[in-house]
């Protein structure tokens, strides 16, 4: 074989073993492209039949000016707050919401908290003998649209409540409600509470889950309470508390799945 020969077998050889090279390269980027995006997600229209529905989450928004938006990472409630106004994630006492459940807290500059969010509640009702019955009164109450569906306009629907309730003070409280107080005026308890979708379970938005009269010995800095109903009307009027009520009326919920 001559020395020209041998030069052209060499370059043959190297052109493929570049080419082969050049294609296996190709190849393991495009597998690793497919393993790293996972691509639009497919519609319900290509959901297997007879699958479970997929669970909805609450949907992105934009919050109005001076406000911002905020949404827990699973997405299944979002609401607006005053743009210097923080949210803190809460560790509550074990027992008494479902597991992966929702907790936070809303608080202003000044280390106050607004308002506080639970998801997954699972404490019973406690009962309610006649005899330890009082009266309550409805300071505001209205209609709270948790999802892109209307707001509700009946009493039974979810709606945003301030509400007092009588022992040895006015007792007061606000938050969401789809429950009446109770018979003739007269209630052991006010739950400010909501059923959500099969994620959510019952939840929360305010600043207490039950309203209860409390003992004189049982009350402390915290407790909201009130010598007439008047003074409680003058409280809830105040321009700080219309910013806590926006902010709770803007709460968006995750529906729940289609049937």
């Amino acid at each position: 074989m001559t020395e020209a020969t041998i030069g052209d077998t060499v370059r043959r050889t190297t052109r493929a073993v570049a080419a082969a090279a050049l294609l296996g390269a190709l190849l393991t980027a495009c597998t690793a492209a497919g393993e790293g995006d996972a691509g639009p997600a497919p519609s319900s229209s290509a959901a297997t039949p007879g699958a479970p529905a997929e669970p909805t989450v609450a949907p992105l928004r934009e919050a109005r000016e001076g406000w911002k938006v905020f949404t827990d990472p699973s997405r299944l409630v979002s609401f607006e707050l005053p743009q210097d106004w923080v949210v803190q994630p809460l560790d509550p006492a074990p027992g008494t919401y479902a597991a992966d459940s929702l907790h936070y807290a809303v608080r202003t500059p000044e280390g106050t908290t607004a308002a506080e969010f639970h998801s997954g509640i699972i404490t019973p009702e406690a009962p309610c003998p006649d005899a330890e019955r009082t009266p309550y009164a409805v300071i505001g109450s209205e209609p709270l649209a948790l999802t892109d569906q209307p707001a509700a306009s009946t009493a039974i629907e979810p709606r945003f409540v301030v509400r007092l309730i009588t022992g040895f003070r006015f007792f007061g409280a606000y938050g969401v409600t789809d429950e009446v107080g109770g018979a003739d005026g007269l209630a052991c308890s006010l739950a400010n509470t909501v059923q959500g979708s099969e994620a959510l379970g019952r939840f929360s938005f305010g600043d207490l889950e039950v309203l209860a009269p409390k003992a004189p010995a049982n009350t402390g800095p915290q407790t909201v309470s009130f010598g007439t109903i008047g003074e409680a009307e003058a409280y809830y009027a105040e321009p700080g508390f219309a910013t806590i009520r926006e902010m709770i009326l803007s709460v968006r919920v995750a529906e729940p799945p289609a049937a």
